[in-house]
């Protein structure tokens, strides 16, 4: 007796699981009866003694086996969720962001939390055949009958919209019930919020901006991929050159997808492509609903809409057929997913650009030290807005010392340079912004006896003072209490408030600008939905004469009465532990600086700071971003600190601080034997900031090297990629 070979399909199903145990495909016969499947589909397979969902991602060559395979249980669409270019996207990602290939694939869908896609909404219509007519309906069915003539005047109608026409559900379901019509069940139609296109004048071109506009063009008119920096000063018209190249993807019936660093504090630019594009427009942000999430994305799949406008998540957009993507403001610390998949929606514009053919733009007054390094390299092509529109110039900065200003007696939070400054704004009826990178009241609460901060009793750190409320808070994880009357430590009454806050400073500019209208824009102000919008507007509308705030005030905001911007500690950023400490504070510096004097009227800046001499606020305030880079890029090189080096933070965690200790340890020795005999330092394992948050203590190891590829490959194979209570971050910022 001969054994015969059965040729099996084989296909690889990743199961949407987030247990990290299950990263690799599961091998599943897939039954001739199934017909057809294509990559990308949600299928239905056995998992032990239960039933799962999960993803066909290829198809195995093996062809015969010496163990026992299953079958797949069912097809759960006829169409695959995941094109083949979304799924080579999401095994880079997985790859090299060391998350699973589920974690990466759950990114593309309307609901990131899971893999599978949202079930569309499908709704009742009727259909009149050729053989349907009045008649079919006695006289003395009178109702039918006008409901007939609707449907014979109209054509195929939604139950829904017939009744908006009038029609009752009982005349409506005896129409239903008539042979002559076919009853189907419709997805629901897609709409837009931008249903008219406001008529807007089209805007020509600049000389400087048809210059950098020109290879971008030919790129999307040559479907090439390429990567351009766009390096122009605050008020250039950077955005007049994303809303040309916009035009010219859609006039190649392809999708443009324009990344902004927070949907809600970037409302110009949205008005901007709204104004020209109309219903061409779809906006993606967190706070839509489901239904709203998944009738965007379905506009882009359809083709309905060619603009996606969102933060980093839109990069995702599940369409086939992009033909541009602009990321503004790309020096933008919030392109980073800091929880969750660490991914940098910067690096995965790159991998869609190269994948569909198309160019990138990557666009800032302040690129990021990467993205100049890229493009000093020859790998990003660089093109400059070195003036802004109309050649208006760029505001005054004036450096005030505060230890001088303490020297003479003045304690106050405003410097005399910025007093003078806030009441000559005033007296001229001109706006003004005040940055302070701090929220809340007072920064903390001390007992002047014994020393010690009021700190949250479930994070190692200090919490704030809110006014409103009357109550401490922690930034952390949103613990609050009142403020204790006696200290928890010594007994003392001696409880004091210290440190400046936005609440305190609103405080004090009431009290010494009394005919001030003044707008605070924080954290606090804006958790209201839609409310951060409203108080944008108004100052833009010059409801307000100085608007306040943490650096949401210092993003890409147009406003053209603003002739004077004032930072109150211009230090906040620059002594925080990260590397970045120094272009974050550059960025943060020139960013605010560049909302003063973007109309007809010269623009004045107040920078107060401790540290004068600093090369970051220094090169700030002239507006010199070359020759920050240089100084910048010299200190990463001595320390091998990105872009020279690459770096890589485990964060491990547990309920108990020997337990993580004893784990942190054992993994520092793991992973060094691992890197025996490659240049690669393993640093830790060590407390950053705060060593308890939520109640778990936690401990970090850093790995920086040259090349890191080898010891990722190693932890996306090993053992380390799945254990419990461990986040991994690629390229920490």
């Amino acid at each position: 007796m001969f054994s015969q070979e059965v040729m099996m399909r084989l296909g690889e199903i990743i199961i949407n699981r987030p247990a990290k145990q299950l990263n690799k495909p599961l091998t599943y016969e897939i039954p001739d009866s199934f017909g057809n499947v294509p990559i990308g589909t949600r299928v239905a397979v056995p998992l032990g003694a239960s039933k799962e969902e999960g993803i066909l991602v290829g198809y195995s060559d093996i062809e015969n086996s010496s163990f026992v395979i299953k079958p797949i249980l069912a097809v759960l669409e006829p169409t695959p969720w995941f094109s083949s270019e979304m799924l080579s996207t999401a095994r880079k990602l997985s790859e090299y962001y060391l998350c699973t290939f589920a974690e990466a694939l759950s990114l593309f869908t309307v609901d990131k939390s899971k893999l599978k896609s949202y079930d569309r909404p499908k709704i009742e219509w009727l259909v009149p055949k050729n053989s349907f007519h009045v008649e079919l309906f006695g006289v003395r069915k009178q109702k039918q009958r006008l409901l007939a003539e609707y449907l014979l005047e109209h054509g195929a109608t939604s139950v829904s919209a017939l009744r908006l026409a009038g029609f009752s559900l009982p005349v409506i379901k005896q129409v239903k019930e008539c042979s002559a019509i076919e009853v189907e069940w419709r997805y629901e139609m897609t709409k837009t919020r931008y249903e008219e296109v406001v008529d807007s004048i089209d805007i020509p071109l600049t000389e400087s901006q048809q210059a950098v506009y020109e290879p971008i063009q030919e790129c999307i008119a040559n479907q090439k991929s390429k990567a351009f920096l766009l390096h122009g000063v605050t008020g250039s018209g950077k955005t007049q050159v994303y809303l040309k190249a916009a035009q010219e993807t859609i006039q190649q019936d392809k999708i443009a997808i324009i990344l902004v660093p927070e949907i809600a504090l970037t409302t110009q630019i949205v008005r901007r492509f709204v104004e020209k594009f109309g219903q061409e427009v779809v906006v993606f942000h967190s706070q839509l609903t489901k239904s709203e999430r998944y009738n965007n994305w379905e506009r882009l799949r359809r083709k309905d809409s060619h603009i996606i406008i969102g933060a980093r998540s839109a990069v995702f957009a599940p369409t086939e057929d992009i033909g541009l993507i602009v990321v503004d403001e790309e020096h933008d610390p919030s392109y980073k997913q800091q929880d969750m998949t660490r991914y940098d929606a910067r690096m995965v514009a790159r991998w869609r650009s190269e994948s569909h053919q198309c160019p990138l733009i990557l666009g800032s007054a302040t690129p990021s030290v990467q993205a100049y390094y890229l493009a000093s390299q020859g790998i990003y092509q660089l093109l400059s807005l070195e003036h802004r529109i109309f050649h208006q110039p760029m505001p005054k900065v004036t450096v005030v010392d505060m230890k001088e200003e303490m020297f003479y007696g003045n304690y106050s939070v405003f410097s005399m340079a910025l007093d003078t400054l806030i009441q000559e704004t005033l007296q001229k009826r001109e706006q003004m912004i005040l940055l302070l990178n701090r929220r809340g009241h007072s920064t903390f609460v001390m007992c002047r006896d014994c020393g010690k901060p009021i700190q949250c009793p479930h994070c190692d750190i200090s919490m704030v003072y809110h006014q409103e409320g009357q109550d401490l808070r922690c930034h952390y994880c949103d613990h609050h209490e009142k403020v204790p009357q006696i200290c928890p430590h010594c007994g003392s009454r001696k409880i004091k408030f210290f440190g400046t806050g936005t609440q305190k400073v609103e405080e004090e500019l009431a009290k010494r600008f009394p005919q001030a209208r003044i707008a605070r824009l924080d954290q606090d102000t804006t958790s209201k939905k839609g409310e951060s919008q409203r108080i944008l507007e108004s100052f833009g509308a010059g409801q307000y004469d100085i608007l306040l705030g943490t650096q949401m005030v210092a993003k890409g905001h147009d406003f053209s009465n603003v002739t004077a911007v004032g930072i109150i500690t211009a230090d906040s950023v620059l002594h925080i532990p990260v590397y970045t400490a120094s272009e974050r504070t550059f960025n943060l510096l020139t960013q605010a600086a560049g909302r003063a004097g973007r109309g007809d009227k010269p623009g004045k800046v107040v920078v107060q700071t401790y540290s004068p001499e600093h090369y970051a606020i220094q090169h700030s305030t002239h507006h010199d971003y070359v020759s920050f880079y240089e100084e910048e890029i010299e200190a990463r090189k001595a320390l091998l600190y990105p872009p020279i080096g690459e770096m890589i933070q485990i964060t491990l965690l547990d309920e108990k601080l020997s337990v993580v200790r004893t784990r942190a340890t054992e993994l520092v020795n793991t992973l060094r034997e691992a890197c025996t005999g490659q240049r690669i330092d393993i640093l830790g394992p060590y407390e950053n900031g705060a060593v308890k948050i939520r109640d778990m203590y936690r401990l970090c190891i850093m790995i920086r090297g040259v090349d890191l590829s080898k010891i990722k490959s190693y932890m996306y194979h090993s053992d380390i990629f799945t254990l419990p209570h461990i986040y991994i971050d690629v390229d920490p910022v």
